[in-house]
């Protein structure tokens, strides 16, 4: 699966020191667009260039997004500029959104479909399913987002760990 961030949950990851879980995520592939890397600042952004370095996740050439769609879904959204990137990159081609931004996740799934939009919290949950973090961990990173700012919905540790928890 090819999942397009938006800069909400990349500096939601980055955050609670988890942005490298991206690496572990197998069968999974990250990409980021030209107007999410701008919207990462300092250490952020440096942690995007040598997790593009590692070939964790790619970056998106410029030219991909049609600007007249881009700034048509700009206009009818009126969200912010790397959101409306992230959709306007998931709905040229076959790249799923991952976002925590509510209203652009709705707007997302409005274009693209629901199925292919998801957030943080969901690609912590798939880190639990495949081993690659425990519950335990899955939730102490949710409420590391949380604590340093993150807009997430509160949440038992129990939504990470599945019925087995």
């Amino acid at each position: 699966m090819r999942f397009v961030l938006d800069s909400s949950s990349i500096i939601n990851l980055f955050n609670a020191g988890a942005l490298t879980l991206l690496c572990q995520l197998e069968g999974h592939d990250f990409f980021v667009s030209p107007m999410v890397v701008g919207e990462c600042h300092g250490d952020c952004a440096a942690a995007l260039l040598a997790l593009q370095g590692d070939g964790c996740l790619s970056f998106i050439d410029d030219g991909t997004v049609d600007a007249d769609h881009y700034l048509a879904l700009l206009e009818a959204h009126g969200l912010g500029a790397g959101e409306t990137e992230c959709m306007a990159v998931a709905a040229s081609d076959d790249y799923n959104v991952c976002c925590d931004d509510w209203k652009a996740r709705q707007a997302a799934a409005n274009l693209v479909g629901e199925e292919r939009v998801i957030g943080t919290l969901r690609l912590l949950q798939w880190c639990v399913q495949t081993f690659v973090i425990d519950c335990g961990e899955a939730f102490a990173t949710f409420l590391s987002m949380k604590r340093t700012g993150g807009f997430l919905p509160d949440m038992q540790q129990s939504f990470f760990c599945g019925e087995g928890c």
